[in-house]
C-alpha cells in the first residue's frame, strides 16, 4: 500500500465540513479547490495538478506524466482526458477531474492500483479517502454491516465494492466514480481483467512468454522502487520472493533481505534463502518470529472498513519495522501475489480450458497428468471433473464457503455478498480464467492491514498492472508442466537463480507459529470470542469455540486458523463498535 493520506469532497461542500476536516487533520493541505470539488492531501503523498484547473492526481505515476510530480509542490500536466491519463500511465494513483463547466466530476482509480479509495455520503456531499476512519471522523461513525462481516468470515478472500461498514463503499481498482444529477455516486469499470483474459487475447506462441514475463517483472520492480533509496525485501527462498530478489539485482536497486524463522522445520526456510542471497550477493538477516509481539486484542485494520489484518502478522511487522530503522530502509517489498498472478490453481479448470480450446488430444492428457501430480489425485478423477466443467453451462467461479465455528445464520447466509462481476465470464470465455481472475481478486484482501504500512510504502510488484495483464493472456494450462506449477515464471528466471530454487516444489508455512500462538493464547481467545461482539450478534457458535479451546491439541489440526479468522474480525469490530 502507498503511504499518505487524502480527503476529497465532491459536491457543494459546506465550509463547516472543510473546516472540520482541516481542524481534525492539520497535516492535510489543499491541493485543488473549486466550488464543487476540494482535494486535500498530506506532504507524503505525491500530487500534480491538471492543466486549465481541471483537477488533480494523487499517488505514484509511472509513465509519460510522471515528470509533473514533485514532492515539494504539485506540478502541472496537460489534460486531454482522464481516460488518456489512465491509458498512458500505470501505477498507484487517483485522477480527480471535472469538465470545463465543472458540472461533471470524476474520480478514477488506477488498474491494480495500491492507493486505497473509499467513499461515503455526508449531507449530500461525497467524501473520499484512503482511510475509512478519516471519513468516519467527519460525520456519524458508520455502523458495522453484520451481513457483510458474516460473508467475510465465510470466505476471507471474497472482496467486492461494499465493505463491512454500512454506507462505506470502495472505489475498486480499475473503476471510476461520477456524480449523477441527483447527487448520487455511480461507479463503473474502465479496466476489466477479462480484456486480457479473453480467448481472443490468449497467447498462442509461448516460446517468448518467459522472456516477456521476466521483462515485465524487472520493470515493475524498477518502477516500484523509483522513490526509495533502500528496499527491505522479505525473502523466504520460495519462488516468488526469489524472483523479486533477482529482479531487484537486475534493476540495480539497493536492497537487503530478511527471512522469518519459526521453531518448526516447516517455517524454517533459511537454507533456501541463504542460497538465493549467496547467489545474488545480497545481505540476508535471519530473525525468529516472536509470540510476545502479538496482541490478539489489537487489529492493524482498525481504521479500515474490513477485518483484513491477521494478528499473527504483528510479529513480522515489528521485526520489519525494527530492521528497516536499523538499516535505513524506506520501503518494504513482498513477493505476495505471485501465486495469484502466476495461476497457481489446484483444480481441473485448466484441463477444462484446454478441452474447450483444443479438444481431446495429447495436450489435454498431459494437462490432466500434471494436475493429478500437483493435487495428488487419480488422473481419471481429474479427467472426469475437467470434462464436467468443460460441458457445464456455467463457467462462473463461486467462492467456496466455510461454516466452521459460525452460527446457523451462516447456513442461510448472504450468498450475494460473495459474488463479484469479475467472476462471471462473458459469453464464450473459459472457466479456468474465471478462477485465475478470482485468485487475483482474492489476494487484494491480503496485501493490506499491516502495521508497517504506517511506516513506509509496502510494495507488491508481482501484482502490478503490466504483470497481471500479461499473465492473464497466458492460457491456464501453460503454467503447468512436468508436475510443476508456475512453470513460465520458473523458466523466466532460470538463469538468474540457483537451480534448487527454480526446481523447488515445497512451500514454507507459518502453521507452526500460528499453532503455538493458539496454544499460548487459547484461554484469552475463548474469552475474547465468547464474550465479544460477534457472539452478541449471534454470528458465531460459542459452544463449538469453547469446546475447541478446551480440547487438547492434535498434530496438524488447522482449526486454529479458523479461530484466528474470528479473532481478527472480533478485534476489528471492537475497534469500530
Amino acid at each position: 500500500m502507498i503511504k499518505g493520506d487524502y480527503l476529497i469532497f465532491l459536491g457543494a461542500y459546506h465550509p463547516a465540513l472543510r473546516d472540520k476536516a482541516q481542524a481534525r487533520y492539520p497535516q492535510l493541505k489543499t491541493i485543488f479547490k473549486t466550488q464543487h470539488c476540494l482535494v486535500m492531501a498530506d506532504a507524503v503523498l505525491p500530487s500534480a495538478l491538471l492543466d486549465e484547473a481541471r483537477g488533480a492526481i494523487l499517488g505514484v505515476v509511472h509513465g509519460p506524466d510522471a515528470a509533473a510530480f514533485d514532492r515539494r509542490a504539485p506540478g502541472k500536466m496537460a489534460y486531454p482526458s482522464w481516460e488518456s491519463i489512465l491509458r498512458d500511465n500505470k501505477g498507484d494513483f487517483l485522477v480527480i477531474a471535472q469538465d470545463v463547466n465543472a458540472q461533471c466530476k470524476t474520480v478514477a482509480r488506477s488498474a491494480m492500483g495500491q492507493l486505497p479509495c473509499y467513499y461515503i455520503s455526508i449531507d449530500g456531499v461525497i467524501a473520499l479517502s484512503n482511510a475509512s476512519r478519516m471519513l468516519a471522523m467527519l460525520g456519524k461513525t458508520p455502523a458495522i454491516d453484520e451481513e457483510a462481516v458474516l460473508a467475510h468470515l465465510m470466505n476471507i478472500n471474497a472482496r467486492a465494492s461494499h465493505t463491512c461498514l454500512t454506507g462505506v463503499t470502495e472505489l475498486e481498482v480499475g473503476h471510476y466514480l461520477t456524480i449523477r444529477q441527483d447527487g448520487q455516486p455511480s461507479a463503473q469499470p474502465f479496466w476489466d481483467p477479462w480484456h486480457a483474459a479473453g480467448r481472443q487475447r490468449q497467447q498462442r506462441d509461448m516460446a517468448k512468454a518467459p522472456l516477456i514475463l521476466r521483462e515485465h517483472i524487472i520493470d515493475a520492480a524498477r518502477k516500484a522502487t523509483a522513490r526509495s533509496s533502500h528496499i527491505l525485501l522479505g525473502l523466504s527462498g520460495g519462488l516468488d520472493s526469489s524472483i523479486l530478489a533477482a529482479s531487484l539485482r537486475a534493476a540495480e536497486v539497493d536492497f537487503s533481505c530478511f527471512t522469518l524463522v519459526t521453531p518448526d522445520g516447516s517455517g524454517d526456510e533459511r537454507r533456501y534463502a541463504r542460497q538465493v542471497a549467496a547467489h545474488l550477493g545480497c545481505p540476508l538477516h535471519e530473525i525468529e518470529e516472536r509470540w510476545d509481539d502479538v496482541d490478539i486484542m489489537f487489529s492493524a485494520a482498525r481504521d479500515m472498513p474490513r477485518p483484513v489484518a491477521r494478528c499473527f502478522a504483528q510479529s513480522g511487522d515489528k521485526i520489519q519495522m525494527d530492521l528497516a530503522q536499523r538499516l535505513g530502509a524506506d520501503a518494504y517489498m513482498s513477493g505476495g501475489g505471485g501465486d495469484n498472478s502466476f495461476c497457481y490453481v489446484h483444480s481441473a479448470r485448466p484441463l477444462a480450458d484446454r478441452l474447450i480450446s483444443e479438444g481431446i488430444g495429447p495436450g489435454a492428457w498431459r494437462t490432466a497428468r500434471d494436475i493429478a501430480w500437483l493435487t495428488d489425485s487419480p488422473q481419471w478423477q481429474v479427467v472426469l471433473r475437467g470434462v464436467q466443467r468443460a460441458l457445464s453451462r456455467s463457467r462462473d467461479y463461486r467462492w467456496p464457503r466455510s461454516y466452521d465455528f459460525l452460527s446457523e445464520k451462516a447456513g442461510h447466509g448472504p450468498c450475494a455478498r460473495l459474488d463479484h462481476p469479475w467472476l462471471r465470464p462473458p459469453p464464450g470465455e473459459l472457466p479456468g480464467k474465471a478462477q485465475h481472475i478470482a485468485w487475483i481478486l482474492g489476494v487484494l484482501n491480503h496485501i493490506e492491514g499491516f502495521e508497517r504500512e504506517r511506516d513506509h510504502d509496502t510494495l507488491w510488484p508481482l501484482l502490478s498492472q503490466d504483470v497481471v495483464d500479461f499473465c492473464l493472456t497466458l492460457p491456464t494450462w501453460t503454467w503447468l508442466d512436468g508436475g510443476q506449477n508456475r512453470i513460465i515464471a520458473r523458466e523466466a528466471f532460470a538463469d538468474l537463480l540457483p537451480a534448487a530454487i527454480i526446481d523447488r516444489r515445497s512451500k514454507g508455512s507459518p502453521d507452526s507459529f500460528v499453532i503455538e500462538l493458539f496454544e499460548k493464547q487459547r484461554n484469552a481467545i475463548q474469552e475474547h470470542l465468547c464474550d465479544g461482539w460477534l457472539a452478541a450478534r449471534g454470528l458465531i457458535d460459542t459452544d463449538a469455540i469453547a469446546a475447541r479451546c478446551r480440547r487438547a491439541s492434535v498434530h496438524k489440526d488447522m482449526s486454529c486458523w479458523q479461530l484466528f479468522r474470528l479473532v481478527d474480525a472480533e478485534s476489528w469490530a471492537r475497534a469500530w463498535a
